[in-house]
């Protein structure tokens, strides 16, 4: 038997490379789907529901998900902190997976970061990531994931850390900075490198993605994952990089 599969924001680009997959696999089937057109059928049939929209829609989303009682995974960027609190408080009532990236490679990458943080202490950090032409928030939402990770390995806040713009400052590189630069054209799915500076060496993390279809298959592996979970807000990599289990 397929697992039914709600989809928000289907007519972007990784929403339809999601299509495509689906489409290919017998395991799993979209019973509906919602654009800033068309919401869902209110008596559709689905046992979760993936969102990779945009805000607005993602409110209409989170308020379904609640009243049908389905799990969600969360794929949309951008989010303000009142929709940030809405999905917290909704993660009351249903289990739901948010990522900047549901790619597994940058999911594990994630982790090296953190670990690499704490043992290179004394290093510089700086994150680059690099994106298509259309690709509209600067730094990207896994480039700020990658600056978060790196706060928590050393116990840092990542509020008082992170730079972003250097332009206008006239001195020298403050120990602790965690910078984030964003290159934006052509085609590139996403590229993400955080470097480690110290003295005399440098330690190089990169992931590349050269199809975005990775993102698509990361969010169907926790769209099956997290169907039989109970209600909170799981992460990701804890959903995806570890052995399955049985229902919590």
């Amino acid at each position: 038997m397929s697992m039914e599969i709600l989809l928000s924001g289907a007519t972007g680009t990784t929403s339809r490379s999601l299509i495509e997959l689906v489409e290919a696999d017998p395991h799993f089937r979209i019973s509906g789907c919602a654009s800033r057109e068309h919401f869902f059928e209110p008596d559709v049939e689905a046992d979760v529901i993936i969102d990779f929209s945009h805000p607005q829609l993602l409110e209409s989303t989170l308020s379904f998900a609640v009243r049908r009682h389905l799990p969600l995974i969360i794929g949309t960027t951008g989010i303000g902190p009142e929709l940030d609190i809405r999905i917290i408080e909704a993660a009351e009532h249903i289990a739901i997976c948010r990522a900047a990236n549901f790619s597994l490679g940058v999911n594990l990458l994630e982790r090296l970061v953190g670990l690499s943080a704490g043992v290179l202490d004394g290093f510089d950090v700086e994150i680059c990531e690099l994106h298509h032409r259309r690709k509209i928030d600067a730094p990207s939402g896994t480039a700020l994931a990658l600056g978060a990770a790196v706060a928590r390995g050393r116990e840092h806040n990542i509020e008082t850390n992170a730079v972003f713009d250097r332009s206008q400052q006239r001195r020298q590189r403050v120990s602790g900075e965690i910078g984030h630069q964003a290159l934006r054209g052509g085609d590139a799915a996403g590229e993400h490198t955080v470097f480690f500076l110290g003295d005399g060496e440098r330690l190089e993390l990169t992931h590349r993605a050269t199809d975005r279809r990775v993102f698509a298959r990361g969010a169907l592996l926790a769209a099956q994952r997290i169907i039989g979970r109970r209600p909170g807000l799981i992460d990701f990599s804890n959903l995806v990089l570890e052995p399955a289990s049985s229902s919590e």
